[in-house]
């Protein structure tokens, strides 16, 4: 999909969609692609995301 996943401290966080998918909002940051981030939703699909898109907590 990507070529270079970056080391990233926000992979292993939990975020929010800010547009949901499917009904899914919730879900971690499973990893880092710079602008893009891979999502894993509580319904266990990934979903790739700009990191403008997506609420990550701390």
């Amino acid at each position: 999909m990507y070529e270079y996943e970056e080391n990233s401290e926000i992979i292993g966080a939990h975020c929010t969609l800010l547009t949901p998918y499917k009904g899914y909002s919730e879900g971690t940051v499973v990893g880092d692609f710079g602008n893009k981030i891979v999502v894993r939703l509580s319904s266990g699909k990934e979903v790739v995301e700009y990191r403008d898109e997506v609420i990550i907590y701390d």
